[in-house]
């Protein structure tokens, strides 16, 4: 009798003490995450890290509006062959020496899909001191699965930028710091880490543009991937056409093919913009169009 309570205590102890021991139930990584924030950036195959001074960079650098003269906005569009549709919008304002942007992404999937939408927020402040600008983000992310089950987390970027005038920039990230789950399961946000390089190898002043950018790219649980970009073109009188190229491995799970394409037109302070990438997950032929406005 004694071995049998002793049995029955110990089975209660098991199941009372079991699911702390167990993982945490976790949902997978959301694809918004992966996705470029800025047209600009995906007509450069996601090489924008050091690309800065718009406020589309928020959502892979919070340092990258600490070059705006005092204003920028952003959005951008796409609708993919599958219907599904992605939509960004950001705001970067200057006040002395410090920089604020704010930016909010959607991506909505077919209804068939495992996880159909995707929403994310960002917030960012940074600090200009001589060349050098330092920041941080915070993010709000909320997934919704084909069930209706709604999970929400939140995690952080920080970042840091050398800009020398607008002639180069060196520039490192690091995104996903901690995770806080809000709602639902904890869902899966590898860190991920930039470092990029872009030279201005033509005086942006002048009338012919090139810009070239080098990027590395280490995510959790992933083999580090490199990708390059160039962007050139001819403007008179604050008016012209630039166009822009770029190439290297695509973030798992979006299937984007390794070249990119874009163009822009350039009316002055309104800069509009389009990209191209020949496969994806959502289809062949993915085409995004966006404006960026910098008074």
């Amino acid at each position: 009798m004694r071995s049998a309570r002793l049995v029955r205590a110990a089975a209660f102890a098991g199941l009372v003490l079991l699911p702390a021991w167990l993982p945490a139930q976790t949902a997978p990584a959301p694809l918004i995450l992966r996705l470029p924030g800025s047209v600009r950036s995906a007509g450069l195959a996601g090489a924008s890290v050091a690309v800065v001074g718009f406020a589309g960079s928020i959502f892979v650098n919070p340092t990258g509006i600490a070059t705006i003269g005092s204003l920028s906005a952003e959005g951008a569009y796409e609708r993919h062959p599958d219907r599904s549709t992605f939509g960004a919008a950001a705001l970067a304002v200057r006040l002395g020496q410090f920089d604020f942007g704010a930016g909010y992404g959607r991506l909505r999937l077919r209804d068939t899909a495992a996880v159909p939408s995707n929403d994310l927020w960002v917030a960012s402040a940074v600090y200009r001191f001589g060349l050098t600008a330092v920041g941080a983000s915070l993010k709000y992310l909320t997934v919704e699965d084909s069930a209706g089950a709604v999970s929400q987390a939140v995690t952080g970027d920080v970042g840091l930028t050398v800009a020398v005038f607008d002639i180069m920039a060196l520039a490192v990230s690091v995104q996903n710091l901690g995770r806080d789950a809000v709602s639902g399961p904890l869902l899966t946000l590898p860190t991920t880490t930039h470092l990029g390089f872009t030279l201005n190898l033509i005086d942006p002043q002048s009338t012919v543009r090139l810009l070239g950018t080098l990027e590395g790219v280490w995510t959790e649980g992933e083999r580090g991937r490199t990708v390059w970009g160039l962007e050139t073109g001819v403007v008179v009188g604050g008016v012209g056409l630039v166009g822009r190229l770029g190439n290297g491995a695509q973030p798992s799970g979006t299937g984007f093919s390794r070249w990119a394409y874009g163009a822009g037109v350039e009316l002055g302070r309104l800069h509009v913009d389009w990209a191209y990438q020949d496969q994806s997950v959502f289809g062949a032929g993915l085409h995004r169009f966006g404006a960026r406005w910098t008074p």
